[in-house]
């Protein structure tokens, strides 16, 4: 099932609007993406693998999940130590993803960023 276009365009701006926040001298070795795969979106954060080598490679760190289903709408996952998900139970599932992505931003429990 694909996923709402007009969502994934509000996923990607929270995405640029969270790397538009982060000081200069730390986006050349932090940054955050998504990845999209069937009907879910996966929020990572990318690391600079080696400090030394700015062009170097980067490890990847998925740290939040929004899966849509018609009939739940969305639903928030947060990452574990292991990058496995579990529901993220505290806000219920929502037609409208900016519900979950404020969750995330605000991250009362710290689950998110830390």
């Amino acid at each position: 099932m694909p996923l709402p276009e007009p969502d994934l365009v509000r996923v990607n701006l929270w995405i640029e609007r969270l790397n538009a926040e982060m000081p200069a001298h730390v986006l050349s070795q932090l940054r955050y993406e998504t990845e999209v795969y069937r009907n879910a979106v996966t929020l990572v954060e990318c690391r600079l693998v080696d400090l030394d080598q700015p062009g170097g490679d980067w490890f990847r760190i998925p740290f939040a999940r929004l899966r849509f289903t018609r009939s739940r709408g969305w639903e928030l996952y947060c990452a574990d130590g292991n990058s496995e998900f579990h529901v993220y139970d505290l806000v219920p599932p929502a037609d409208d993803v900016d519900v979950l992505l404020a969750e995330i931003s605000e991250d009362p429990t710290c689950i998110v960023f830390g």
